[in-house]
C-alpha cells in the first residue's frame, strides 16, 4: 500500500486545516519511524517536520518544538543543565543512533504508547503541551495528555511544541529503564526529581512507563516525600507505594508481577541516585 497524496504546508494552522478538510484517513509526518512500520499506512500525510522543529530558551521556560529529534535533544547544553541531565540520559539510551536522527519527541509523546520514554521525564518536569486545534492553539499538562493505550486527546490536532518550566537551581533527577535488549522498548522506565534543601526533600515527582494503560505520577508516593528527611527508610516507603500506583499487564516483554516488583525497585534505585547514592 502507498501513500496517495503527500502534503507540505506553509504553517501548523495550513497542516491541521488540511487533516479535517482531506477525504480519507490522514497521518502528521515529523521522524517517520513509526509512520514507515505501520501496517497499514494513511490515505494522505501532512508533513510537519520543518515547521515544529525548534528549541528554545525562554522566560522561565523551554520549549521544545514536537518536530525535534532525539539526537538535537541529547545535544541541548541548556536543557541538561537545567534538568540535571534527566532528557538527555532519555534521549542517548533511545533507540539506535540512525532512529535518534530520525524520531522526535511529539512523536514519541503522540504515539500515546504506555512505554514512551520521553513521557515519564516530561512528566517529572511537569510539561505542558501546546496543541493546535482548528479554531486555535490551547494548552494542558502532560497529564492530561494520555487517555488509554495509543490513544491522546489530540484527534485529529496537532501537537505544536512542549513547554518547561526551569526547575528550581540544584534539582536532582535520575531516568532508569529496563528493555530486553539496549535500546529496546522499555519493559519499565522511571523518573525521579527532587529538590532537597538541609537533606530535606521539598519536592518530589515520580513517573513511571509500561506499568499502566497510560504513563502515570506516582502522586502518594510524591506526596509522602515532600517535607520529609531523605533517609533510606522514607525513599523506601515512598517506593512501596510507587509500586501500589501500577497497574501492568503480562506481555511478551514481561510478567505483571515482574513489572509491579521492579516499579518499587527502581523507583527505590532512582530516588537513591538522586540522593548521589548508588543502589
Amino acid at each position: 500500500m502507498a501513500v496517495k497524496v503527500f502534503f507540505n504546508p506553509a504553517s501548523p494552522q495550513e497542516a491541521v486545516r488540511l487533516m479535517y478538510e482531506q477525504p480519507g484517513r490522514g497521518a502528521y509526518l515529523a521522524g517517520g519511524t513509526d509512520l514507515l512500520c505501520s501496517p497499514e499506512w494513511p490515505d494522505f500525510v501532512v508533513n510537519i517536520r520543518g515547521l515544529l522543529a525548534t528549541l528554545a530558551q525562554e522566560a522561565g521556560e523551554l520549549v521544545i518544538g514536537a518536530a525535534a529529534t532525539i539526537s538535537r535533544i541529547a545535544a541541548w547544553q541548556a536543557l541538561s543543565e537545567a534538568d540535571d541531565g534527566l532528557m538527555q540520559s532519555c534521549a542517548r539510551g533511545f533507540a539506535s543512533e540512525q532512529i535518534r536522527n530520525m524520531a522526535t519527541v511529539g512523536g514519541n509523546l503522540a504515539s500515546a504508547v504506555p512505554s514512551a520514554d520521553f513521557a515519564t521525564p516530561l512528566l517529572a518536569l511537569e510539561a505542558q503541551c501546546v496543541i493546535q486545534a482548528p479554531e486555535g492553539q490551547r494548552t494542558i499538562p502532560l497529564e492530561g495528555f494520555f487517555a488509554g493505550p495509543h490513544q491522546s486527546v489530540l484527534d485529529r490536532e496537532l501537537l505544536l511544541k512542549i513547554r518547561l518550566p526551569l526547575p528550581s537551581a540544584g534539582v536532582r533527577t535520575e531516568f532508569l529503564k529496563i528493555g530486553r535488549n539496549p535500546g529496546d522498548i522499555a519493559t519499565i522506565n522511571v523518573a525521579t526529581l527532587l529538590e532537597l534543601e538541609c537533606d530535606k526533600i521539598q519536592k518530589a515527582r515520580i513517573a513511571l512507563g509500561a506499568v499502566a494503560p497510560t504513563p502515570i505520577r506516582a502522586y502518594a508516593a510524591e506526596e509522602f516525600l515532600a517535607g520529609k528527611p531523605a533517609s533510606d527508610e522514607n525513599i523506601q516507603r515512598a517506593a512501596d507505594l510507587a509500586r501500589e500506583a501500577v497497574q501492568p499487564i503480562s506481555d511478551q516483554r514481561a510478567s505483571a508481577d515482574y513489572r509491579r516488583q521492579m516499579s518499587m525497585v527502581l523507583t527505590r534505585r532512582a530516588l537513591q541516585r538522586c540522593l548521589g547514592r548508588n543502589q
